[in-house]
């Protein structure tokens, strides 16, 4: 099998486990919306209150460490085979899906699509990629239990391809979330 091919493998089988969060969440919260104002609350507690009061380049900033760390975590997951990945792909998507079905309910599809739409065209697929390297090396770790090459190796190729793809990817929607995401959703709301 080829490198393009495993890699195209394994980001589709990250993103189904990312969508499949988010519609568990946006479920959850439609069926039982005190879940979702309960995760809007922690979400805004640990994570928004933390940086939204910031100007936007340090807004940019953190929210560029925050989404990093995130993708550090997932991708870094998938030594645990990749278990972890598969948990915290999972349990963001259940986050945002129900986050997402408050904001709906608030304010409607528009100013949803809006909130996502701008720094989500290189967030999620940053999210996604991680999750695909996570179950990569998730997969290396079991090859080499079972007699296979060194997951080391293999671990120092994927963390090339992070550093080349998802740092970038993430920096990218951190500035377009701090200076173009805020003025796309005051325009429609």
């Amino acid at each position: 099998m080829s490198e393009t091919l495993k890699i195209s493998h394994y980001l589709a089988i990250s993103g189904i486990i990312l969508i499949a969060g988010f519609a568990v969440g946006f479920g959850l919260s439609i069926t039982e919306p005190a879940f979702g104002e309960t995760l809007l609350t922690l979400f805004q507690e640990m994570i928004a209150g933390q940086i939204m009061g910031d100007d936007p380049p340090m807004l940019a900033l953190q929210l560029f460490l925050n989404n990093l760390e995130a993708c550090v975590v997932i991708f870094i997951g998938g030594a645990f085979f990749g278990f972890l990945s598969v948990f915290i792909l999972m349990m963001n998507g259940v986050i945002i899906g129900a986050v997402l079905e408050i904001v709906r309910k608030e304010a409607g599809y528009i100013a949803l699509i809006a909130a996502i739409v701008p720094h989500g065209i290189f967030e999620l697929p940053a999210v996604i990629a991680s999750g695909a390297l996570g179950l990569m090396l998730g997969r290396s770790v079991k090859n080499e239990l079972a007699g296979g090459s060194e997951a080391s190796i293999e671990a120092w190729s994927l963390g090339g391809y992070f550093l080349k793809y998802i740092i970038p990817f993430v920096a990218i929607a951190a500035i377009i979330e701090a200076f173009i995401t805020p003025a796309v959703l005051q325009m429609v709301t």
